[in-house]
């Protein structure tokens, strides 16, 4: 009863405070007008939209921009590298997540965390992309007396944001089929986005990125990390190669022409697998096209590559021996993949398994000695 009573009279003593200062106005007066009065201004709100795809949120891991999943969890790459992987024969994870092992089992709902945390990932991500080109639109820079080179800068990051959404737009077709779709146009009041087919869906990322490819910076020129020529057309490639699926159209030759664009213009594979796990591995320049930036001082995460490199470490391995602090016994492969690289005559250097202490067959997906590292 006590604690009743002061819980009521909390509340009691909060509504007379609050009725009594209604005219109160925001602490934080930044709004688009005093925020949005230049181009370095408008590249610091760019990097929330790129910093979106490597971050969980603001402040670090404890705080996530989306609800309903734990922070560390919700990064974009390991919510969708468990959505593409978990449920294939690359992949099975020791964990007893609710929802983890419906992937590899096949039995996942709507109501799965990781599922719909990585359909509301990819929709924040959308979101951001959109408010930015409307805030960058020729109008609002004129209105903002943004001129000249100042303004061609501006309008560079404006396509970018135009890519990173295509780009989000793809990873929903593929994984969600038909999304709603909403672009920088602002909905009638009252009224909810409409959902596109993944023909559709298709057909609007083509010509959407078609029509920002020569607007965007020569493969190889823009800041490390930013979007390119080279990324839109890997990303038409990898639209074209599984267009059936999408369309039930082929499109196969069209896949050839744009990887050939990205080879042409001076990308090629490193010779060391292995050095693409690196921690310096922004120097394989060669190789990355479009990269999700992570840094070990300044995007602290729980998903990323510290995701990757982590969670497949465990057993008899030493995390030490792999350049990290501790190992999260979770990630193994199924003799399906370890079967693609024989071993015997003319070994295949690219099979770089780790078996000491594990078996081959998969006798349980929650025991981490079943399956290769």
């Amino acid at each position: 009863m006590k604690n009743k009573l002061l819980l009521f009279g909390v509340v009691a003593i909060g509504l007379s405070s609050c009725t009594k200062k209604l005219d109160l106005v925001p602490t934080n007066g930044t709004n688009s007008t005093n925020l949005f009065t230049s181009a370095s201004a408008y590249k610091q709100v760019l990097a929330k939209v790129y910093g979106s795809f490597a971050t969980t949120g603001s402040n670090g891991p404890g705080t996530g921009d989306i609800q309903g999943i734990d922070a560390g969890t919700s990064d974009f790459l390991r919510l969708y590298w468990k959505a593409e992987e978990l449920p294939t024969d690359e992949a099975v994870i020791q964990w007893g997540d609710i929802g983890i092992q419906d992937f590899h089992n096949m039995v996942w709902t709507p109501n799965n965390p990781f599922i719909t945390g990585l359909y509301y990932r990819s929709l924040y991500q959308i979101t951001l992309a959109n408010d930015f080109i409307r805030q960058s639109s020729d109008a609002n820079l004129a209105s903002r007396n943004i001129t000249s080179k100042s303004a061609d800068s501006v309008k560079l990051f404006r396509t970018e944001a135009r890519f990173l959404r295509a780009y989000q737009y793809a990873v929903m077709m593929d994984v969600f089929a038909k999304p709603p779709f909403v672009d920088e146009t602002p909905l009638a009041q009252g009224s909810y986005p409409k959902q596109k087919s993944r023909a559709e869906l298709f057909a609007w990322i083509e010509t959407e990125l078609k029509a920002i490819e020569p607007n965007l910076a020569a493969a190889k020129t823009n800041e490390y990390g930013r979007a390119d020529k080279a990324a839109a057309w890997s990303l038409l490639a990898r639209l074209y190669l599984n267009a059936k699926v999408y369309t039930g159209t082929d499109r196969s030759t069209d896949a050839i022409t744009y990887s050939s664009k990205v080879i042409g213009a001076g990308y090629s594979l490193i010779n060391k697998y292995s050095e693409l796990m690196l921690a310096d591995n922004n120097l394989n320049t060669s190789e990355f096209i479009f990269t999700i930036n992570y840094d070990g001082n300044f995007t602290q995460n729980y998903g990323g590559t510290t995701f990757l490199t982590h969670a497949p470490i465990g057993g008899t391995a030493k995390a030490s021996d792999y350049g990290v602090d501790n190992s999260w016994s979770g990630l193994r492969t199924t003799k399906a993949l370890v079967n693609k690289f024989p071993g015997v005559g003319a070994p295949d250097l690219r099979a770089q398994f780790y078996t000491d202490g594990q078996n081959l067959e998969i006798g349980s997906q929650t025991v981490f000695t079943d399956g290769y590292m």
